[in-house]
């Protein structure tokens, strides 16, 4: 009988006489040594500062897209509220063109906008990507100053700005004593309503004098000087004057001026020239009031 060691020692020598090995397979996991604690440490040392860096460095590139990129600069501007002044003239004053919307200062861009002689007050507004809205108010004229050969226009509050074009039908007031002025000189601003009023009160008035010791002075239909002064009461005054001339003409009296700076003390001086190279206040000037004639 043949035991099992046999038939193992005989299957190894038929394996070995037929070229054959046997080989016995055994598999075992294989665990992989790898670490990440070198990695950890390194993160501890450095992570930090290199988040820092990438931070840093995208940071950079959309200041360097945001500040080079076109769509972010100013080539235009949305111009309201100018009438005399153009708006070319406000846009390349306000110095804006080709700037970054991001180096623009709405504060700098006002002053330099107000600079302008007529203009009065400015506001600017900027919105992304490069969009600037500016509204001006213009000093409007409201007469003309003719100092020797030169006529300026005169706002409401007696501001000198220089003409921006013709304008017929407006008062002229011309000064006899050719004072110097220039943009954003001040005329008193009782002048300004007091000859306003005049020419509302006598519409065929289109040209007064004015001194400084006189004040405003126009003249009758006869000719005759009248001094109104700084422009105050002149209501009163038109008023007293009516009457006066009613009284001159009653006595036969040609004066060479009528003194109407204190409307309740009227002045004159007989003259029997009667002067024709004064403006002349219209006959409409006012009705005669019912009352006694001023002697």
């Amino acid at each position: 009988m043949i035991n099992r060691s046999d038939r193992r020692r005989r299957r190894r020598r038929s394996e070995l006489r037929l070229g054959v090995q046997s080989i016995d397979y055994r598999t075992e996991p294989i665990h992989p040594r790898i670490s990440l604690d070198p990695l950890l440490k390194i993160w501890q040392q450095y992570g930090v500062k290199l988040s820092g860096v990438v931070l840093l460095l995208g940071l950079l590139w959309s200041a360097y897209t945001l500040f080079t990129s076109a769509r972010f600069f100013i080539y235009t501007a949305e111009i309201q509220g100018n009438i005399a002044v153009s708006a070319q003239e406000i846009y390349k004053t306000s110095g804006l063109d080709s700037q970054s919307i991001f180096w623009v200062d709405p504060l700098e861009v006002t002053n330099k906008i107000s600079a302008l002689p007529n203009i009065k007050s400015v506001t600017v507004s900027v919105t992304l990507p490069a969009q600037v809205a500016i509204e001006v108010v213009e000093r409007r004229p409201e007469l003309l100053w003719q100092t020797g050969e030169t006529v300026w226009w005169v706002d409401q509050e007696g501001t000198i700005v220089p003409p921006k074009q013709d304008l017929t039908g407006m008062l002229r007031i011309v000064d006899d004593e050719n004072q110097p002025l220039q943009p954003g000189s001040q005329i008193d601003a009782t002048i300004v309503e007091g000859a306003q009023t005049l020419q509302l009160l006598a519409p065929d008035v289109s040209v007064v004098r004015y001194s400084r010791e006189k004040g405003l002075i126009a003249a009758t239909p006869e000719g005759w000087p009248v001094y109104l002064g700084d422009g105050g009461e002149i209501k009163a005054k038109l008023v007293v004057l009516t009457e006066l001339l009613v009284d001159l003409k009653e006595r036969n009296i040609t004066p060479a001026y009528i003194d109407m700076r204190d409307p309740m003390r009227p002045v004159y001086r007989p003259h029997n020239i009667i002067r024709i190279n004064e403006p002349v206040i219209g006959q409409r000037v006012v009705p005669p009031p019912p009352g006694p004639v001023i002697p």
